[in-house]
């Protein structure tokens, strides 16, 4: 074998063995980020106007949040998940306030703590108008519990 064949031979498998060392690195680097995500949408729509009564807050199990409807103050939206471990908390219309079944801390109509063990309010999530005429909430948006979404007449 002569020079020229030697070093021919030596470049190709330097670049062979670049090239697939390359690929490997990508391959490993594409694994740490997969393409598909698990975790539902954080911004839904919830229905219309007319499907929410006054006065009642209304609880959407699956997306674990309450839909307030006041006919002066319009539309707001509170997280139903306690601050405390997460548990669901619920609505008592005989007292106006949130219960969390679990550890016993009990929230104000306005997300406050009444009493613990939860060591802050229920986060007010963003509630929007979708062009379709939806009510639209995104759990991604944080609010001040004096949010509200008054519709158009």
């Amino acid at each position: 074998m002569d020079r020229r064949s030697f070093l021919t031979l030596t470049t190709a498998g330097a670049a062979g063995l670049l090239a697939s060392g390359g690929a490997l690195l990508g391959s490993a680097v594409r694994f740490l980020f997969p393409s598909v995500y698990y975790e539902p949408p954080q911004k839904f729509k919830v229905g219309y106007a007319k499907d929410f009564p006054i006065g009642i807050p209304t609880f959407l199990p699956q997306e674990k949040i309450y839909i307030f409807r006041d006919e002066a103050k319009g539309f707001s939206a509170a997280s139903a998940v306690c601050t405390h471990l997460g548990c669901t908390v619920q609505w008592f219309a005989n007292d106006q306030r949130f219960h969390c079944p679990c550890h016993g801390s009990v929230f104000s109509a306005d997300g406050a703590v009444v009493h613990g063990p939860a060591p802050k309010p229920l986060q007010w999530i963003e509630v929007t108008l979708a062009k379709d005429g939806q009510l639209q909430v995104d759990k991604n948006r944080s609010v001040a519990d004096s949010y509200h979404l008054i519709l158009p007449s």
